[in-house]
């Protein structure tokens, strides 16, 4: 009794647990094993074979179904358990139909041992697959009148439809040629579509057309996302990275509202609709980023959290309801935008029911998303090409239109002709005699601006006169006073050579001779003060000398004020100088710069006098002359607290007759001349700072 029992007990653990066997008869035929299989949710990860081989009464199998599957929860794992029994001659395969399961593991068990282990999921590398990593097949070793019991370990599941297939070798190989012979054919017509969107762009610059080639291509590499072959052809090596290429579903969002906006013209059609495919762009890149986030950093936690597809609801929505608002104002190939939209959308629900088990597995079903876009595309292709004609016609019409007023402008442009000629041959004549009257006034105004420059020059000197006169009235004073005691002396010394006394005499001559080397100094100095006014009433030979500048500007500065106090004895101004002592000799042609320093000088003083007229008392004018050397230049600045400019009238103080002084003060020519002096002549710069009713600044800037 005791060895009975112990055979039960034997039979009850080593006996298949699932249901019925699945019994391989028919090799043309694919046997689905998912319906007839057990399954068991556990921890992800905390139940191995090894435990279910030695404690199956432990685990508690249920019939498999769809709906006991939780998608997108990565803190579970499933395992199937089936018996297959295998009566053909055929060697069998099982064929999971890819659905972007990260990892499956498949045990071949016999008499409670493992026979063979086949590692598959999308985040397993391309070199353990026997067949290319988009075809999750695995061989099985039951050999015709054999039954094995098969165990499948799932990880990280994103439906809950799950499709497994036994098939024989011919079977496989068929169903694998038309799965290959559909894709080909479907990526194949993705790349003509970009191809032909390409080329409409660069022919007509459209950006709609470069956004729809775009989100084509993105669209192509989503669906091959989700069959695998993204993984297969351009990371094989990294499958982790499979678990990023979630976020193309954002991309492809992003890229169609960016086609949306373009190709329905929104901004101009329907600004509010524009707004609102803003709004969404950004919902989008926020889905993008939480899909990421969740991925790396919340990964451990076994949860997804994927926004993009509420997101994607909404787009799907404002597409449709965008393109009827565009389509009722007049826009027509939105209606095929319309139509395209509403199919995918429709193959995207097909989909969605398919991948939560309520619709059975088909071609059709599991590649409804591949129609429906293929379809949308075809309709979008339509739309564009629709677009495209419009435009063209518009512009044929724009042409036709165009040479319609080119003729109409050509007959009038004959009639004008016709006109014009008789006019021009009056005018003619008329010309004629203004040239000659021109020409004749052109001479009188090169004669009197050359008297003008003239006058200038004369008036300048004419002020300068005055402070010569006060300065070379010194020197002749000391000459006439020491000549008139040298008089005196000589007669004394003429009395003392008669009275013999030679001591005094030699006294005398030695007191003579200081007089009259003071009467040499001064009368030097006479000198030199009129040979500085010949120089300045003298034209310039235009060749440059070292000329200290510091001593020129000193001293036509004393020169400019000694002929003003010359008019009026009352006048009193502060002079300041801080001249450069690093300056040194400078290049310049000294009689032309110091009628420029003359010029800014009396400019300055008639400034402070006119502001002393209208000023409160306590008032004091002040005049600022300073020399620098920096930056390779020497910078002669000349400052008075005077009235200053006016803005408005700063870009027409260095033009020729243009003056601010009244009738008969000036001919406006002082810094006209001063500019064509230093910028012309010297090739260096003339520049102002000046703020109204406070103070103006002018500085000349002369490269060494």
């Amino acid at each position: 009794m005791r060895q009975l029992y112990f055979i039960l007990l034997v039979c009850l653990f080593t006996a298949p647990a699932s249901g019925d066997t699945i019994r391989i008869m028919n090799p043309a035929t694919a046997n689905n094993l998912f319906g007839m299989s057990s399954l068991l949710e556990v921890p992800a990860g905390k139940v191995s074979i090894d435990q279910l081989l030695e404690q199956p009464a432990a685990y508690r199998f249920v019939p498999a179904e769809n709906n006991l599957i939780k998608p997108y929860d990565r803190r579970y794992g499933y395992w199937l358990r089936l018996t297959i029994e295998n009566q053909t001659p055929e060697s069998l395969y099982m064929h999971f139909v890819y659905t972007g399961t990260e990892r499956i593991l498949v045990y071949e068990v016999a008499d409670n041992q493992v026979l063979t282990v086949h590692r598959l999921g999308m985040l397993q590398p391309e070199r353990v697959f026997p067949f290319l990593k988009s075809n999750q097949v695995c061989p099985l070793a039951v050999g015709q009148g054999q039954m094995h019991l098969v165990y499948v370990y799932v990880e990280g599941i994103y439906t809950t439809a799950w499709p497994i297939y036994c098939r024989s070798t011919a079977n496989l190989f068929e169903a694998l040629h038309r799965s290959d012979l559909f894709y080909g054919l479907y990526y194949g017509f993705i790349l003509m579509i970009v191809v032909y969107s390409l080329l409409l762009f660069v022919r007509l610059r459209e950006t709609d057309t470069f956004r729809y080639a775009v989100w084509v291509f993105i669209v192509g590499l989503q669906m091959a996302l989700f069959r695998g072959h993204t993984g297969e052809f351009l990371w094989p090596a990294n499958p982790a990275i499979e678990r990023y290429a979630t976020v193309l579903a954002g991309i492809t969002g992003l890229t169609h509202v960016l086609f949306t906006l373009a190709f329905l013209r929104l901004r101009h059609q329907a600004p509010l609709f524009y707004n609102i495919g803003l709004g969404i762009l950004g919902l989008y890149a926020v889905g993008i980023l939480i899909n990421i986030l969740t991925l790396s950093v919340f990964a451990r936690s076994g949860v997804q959290v994927d926004f993009v597809p509420i997101v994607a609801l909404v787009e799907g929505i404002f597409s449709v309801w965008a393109g009827v608002v565009t389509y009722r104002r007049g826009f027509r190939p939105a209606l095929f935008y319309v139509i395209g939209n509403l199919v995918f959308f429709l193959s995207i629900f097909v989909f969605l029911l398919y991948a939560f088990g309520k619709l059975p597995h088909s071609f059709w079903t599991y590649n409804s998303m591949h129609i429906g876009s293929g379809i949308e595309i075809i309709l979008f292709t339509l739309a564009l090409t629709y677009k495209v004609n419009l435009l063209k016609q518009q512009q044929e019409e724009a042409v036709r239109e165009q040479l319609r007023l080119a003729e109409k402008n050509r007959q009038l442009v004959e009639d004008q002709n016709a006109m014009l000629e008789e006019k021009v041959a009056l005018r003619t004549v008329e010309l004629n005699e203004q040239k000659e009257g021109l020409q004749t006034t052109l001479a009188q105004l090169r004669t009197t601006q050359d008297q003008l420059v003239q006058r200038e020059k004369m008036a300048s000197l004419g002020e300068l006169m005055a402070g010569i006169a006060h300065e070379i009235q010194n020197p002749l004073n000391f000459v006439n006073n020491f000549a008139e005691v040298s008089v005196d002396m000589l007669a004394e010394l003429k009395d003392e050579l008669n009275a013999g006394h030679k001591q005094d005499v030699l006294d005398i001559a030695d007191a003579l001779t200081p007089n009259l080397q003071k009467i040499t100094f001064h009368g030097k100095r006479a000198d030199a003060i009129v040979r500085g006014m010949l120089q300045h009433a003298q034209s310039s030979n235009g060749h440059r000398e070292p000329t200290d500048i510091n001593a020129l500007a000193g001293e036509y500065l004393r020169l400019a004020y000694l002929g003003l106090r010359a008019k009026n004895e009352d006048v009193a101004i502060t002079l300041s100088t801080s001249f450069d002592p690093n300056v040194g000799l400078v290049d310049l042609m000294p009689q032309e710069m110091a009628r420029v320093m003359l010029n800014l000088y009396n400019n300055a003083f008639y400034a402070v006098l006119e502001k002393k007229k209208k000023a409160p008392a306590g008032y004091q004018p002040q005049l600022w002359v300073t020399t620098q050397l920096k930056n390779g230049r020497v910078a002669f600045t000349v400052k008075d607290n005077g009235t200053g400019i006016p803005t408005e009238l700063l870009n027409k103080i260095y033009q020729p007759f243009f003056t601010t002084k009244p009738s008969g003060s000036g001919t406006g020519l002082g810094l006209s001349l001063s500019y064509d002096i230093i910028t012309k002549g010297h090739g260096g710069t003339l520049s102002v700072n000046t703020e109204q009713g406070e103070c103006t600044e002018f500085e000349v800037a002369i490269p060494v």
